[in-house]
Formats: structure tokens, C-alpha cells, sequence
């Protein structure tokens, strides 16, 4: 409760639940994520407090959609059980009749009843194709019910792992990211190498000149961090105004390079409002970059490469260092 009222932020369950849970030390991401938050020393406003709730604490897309596609699912299937356990009932129901006909047609009978019989298979075997045609019809509607979930699911797993605000990857999408190339480098032999990147005095920014050019900021950050990347390598949204890119097939000394070119494309741009004519003017970035070790933890790669962002922020911001020169 002191910290909600340091920070001037409303006294609601949400904000309650955030900083219990950030006291109590049981969530390490919640933690990480607050503290980078208040690294320039500034109070978190409402509306990161209402994003940290948002990302911690409530049902992801993801969930929701397995949620409510379970049920869909669930209709579905007994729908088609059902229709299949006709079939059976209905195919029995013909296989009877044609018996007994066999069993008559062993009796002397005349030409009249003959016909009748003959009328009365073939009148069977009709209705029975009907009801086959139906069932066809009814089953590739449940298929393609199915396929309708499946398609359902794989878009909510892609917003699942996508930041909504800057369509990059997020902390999900950066976690496989991450996993996936640590487990070619070890397969390999590859480098591979991780980028943590921070927008310098970013809550100053957002404070002077409002939520709305931050978003700008954020966006246009990930556009130019994306578009300085190869196919391969993966941008994610880590938090705030964090971001990481994963480097697989990249050494130490070229990962360096590339955050270099990164660190001065964010810094030549101008950040304008064209609409009310104004010029906000530029961001710097600063960048820690550490190399993986083949069989090291991931959650070790990632504390070098914070520390090395953390040397840059110390030495004055608008630069990169390497975990090299975090541990010199």
C-alpha cells in the first residue's frame, strides 16, 4: 500500500494484486519487469501498472481460445459420434432386410411378388442412400467445423506470441526464439548470440510528451530494430521499452557490429508528429550483447547480456557493451 501511494496510483484490487505479488518474490518475471521499469529511477505510471497487470495476471489470448475451441471441439466430436452411431443402426437396419428377402427368395413365389420384392429392395437400397448422403454432408460440415477450430487455434498461438502494440514478437515469442536457437548452436557448433536492448530515458519521454508518442516511439523502435535484421534472426518486444534480438549463426564480434548500426538508425531518426507539426526529437538506445556457451542455462545468457546493458546504461547511455566489458 506505500508503494501504491508513492507512486499516486489508484488503490484497486489489480494494483493490490501487482505489488503483493511483486513483495513477495514468487513470480521472478513480474519482478524483473518492475525493476527494469524503475531502473531511471521514475515511478510506474498507472497505465504500465494496468499493462504489467494485464501480462501477469489475466487469461492470455491463448487460453481463452483453447478455452472456448475445447467446447466448440467437444460439440463437435459428440456430433459426429452420433452420426456414425447411426450409420451403424441404419446399416444393421438394411442388412436385416436384405435377409429376410434372401429367406423369402429361397420360397416358389410368382412374378407379381417377385416384382414386389424387387420394389421393396430397391426401395431400401434408396432409402438407405439417402441417408448415407445426408450423413455425408452432415460429416464434412463437422470437418470443416474442425478445421474452422484448428485455424482458430493457430491464429490465437501467432497473437499469443505477438506484442499488440508493435506486432513483433513478445516474451513468449522471444522464449522459443531463444530455446530454438541454443538448441541449433549445441546441435552445430553455430554462434549464436543475444541482444538486450533499452530505449534511454524512456519514462522521461513518455511523461513530457505523452502515452500516445511513447506507443509512437515503441513502434517505430521495433520497425527500424526489424528491418535491420536478417530472416533468421528474431525481434521481440521483451518488456516496456525493452527489447532482445536473437542473433543464431552470429559471433560475439558481428553481433557487436549489427547493435552498433541498430544503436544509429534509432538515433538519425526524428520522432514528428505530422499532424500537429512538431518535432519531438530523437531517442538513443543503449545494448548489452552476450555470446552463448554451448550447454549453459538460458536464464545465465540472458543475466550476461543485462549485465552488459546495465554497464551501458552506467557509462552513459547511447551505447553497446559487451559481456566482456560488464565483467572488466
Amino acid at each position: 500500500m506505500d508503494r501504491i501511494i508513492a507512486n499516486a496510483l489508484l488503490p484497486n484490487p489489480e494494483n493490490f494484486t501487482l505489488w503483493y505479488a511483486y513483495f513477495g518474490g514468487q513470480n521472478p518475471d513480474l519482478t524483473r519487469a518492475i525493476e527494469l521499469a524503475q531502473r531511471d529511477g521514475a515511478a510506474l505510471s498507472q497505465s504500465h501498472c494496468d499493462e504489467l497487470y494485464k501480462r501477469f495476471f489475466t487469461l492470455d489470448a491463448e487460453a481463452q481460445a483453447v478455452r472456448e475451441t475445447s467446447e466448440r471441439a467437444r460439440v463437435a466430436l459428440g456430433r459426429i459420434l452420433d452420426q456414425l452411431g447411426s450409420v451403424g443402426s441404419e446399416t444393421d437396419r438394411y442388412g436385416q432386410a436384405l435377409a429376410g428377402f434372401r429367406g423369402e427368395l429361397d420360397q416358389p413365389m410368382t412374378l407379381a411378388e417377385l416384382r414386389a420384392m424387387v420394389a421393396a429392395i430397391a426401395a431400401e437400397t434408396t432409402a438407405i442412400v439417402d441417408r448415407q448422403t445426408r450423413l455425408q454432408s452432415q460429416l464434412l460440415e463437422s470437418s470443416q467445423q474442425l478445421a474452422e477450430l484448428r485455424v482458430v487455434l493457430d491464429s490465437a498461438r501467432r497473437e499469443a506470441m505477438t506484442d499488440g502494440l508493435t506486432g513483433i514478437a513478445n516474451r513468449r515469442g522471444f522464449d522459443l526464439a531463444l530455446a530454438s536457437a541454443a538448441e541449433v548452436a549445441q546441435q552445430t557448433g553455430l554462434p549464436m548470440t543475444l541482444l538486450m536492448v533499452d530505449i534511454d530515458h524512456f519514462k522521461r519521454f513518455n511523461d513530457t510528451h505523452g502515452h500516445l508518442v511513447g506507443d509512437h516511439v515503441l513502434k517505430l523502435v521495433a520497425k527500424v530494430l526489424t528491418e535491420g535484421v536478417k530472416g533468421r534472426d528474431t525481434v521481440a518486444r521483451y518488456g516496456g521499452e525493452e527489447f532482445s534480438v536473437v542473433l543464431p549463426h552470429t559471433g560475439l564480434a558481428n553481433a557487436v557490429t549489427l547493435a552498433e548500426q541498430l544503436r544509429a538508425s534509432v538515433g538519425s531518426r526524428q520522432i514528428i508528429n505530422r499532424t500537429r507539426n512538431a518535432n519531438y526529437g530523437s531517442v538513443t538506445l543503449s545494448a548489452g550483447v552476450a555470446e552463448y556457451r554451448p550447454g549453459e542455462d538460458l536464464l545465465a545468457l540472458m543475466h550476461r547480456a543485462d549485465e552488459a546493458l546495465y554497464t551501458a546504461k552506467r557509462g552513459g547511455r547511447n551505447r553497446v557493451c559487451t559481456e566482456e566489458t560488464a565483467a572488466g
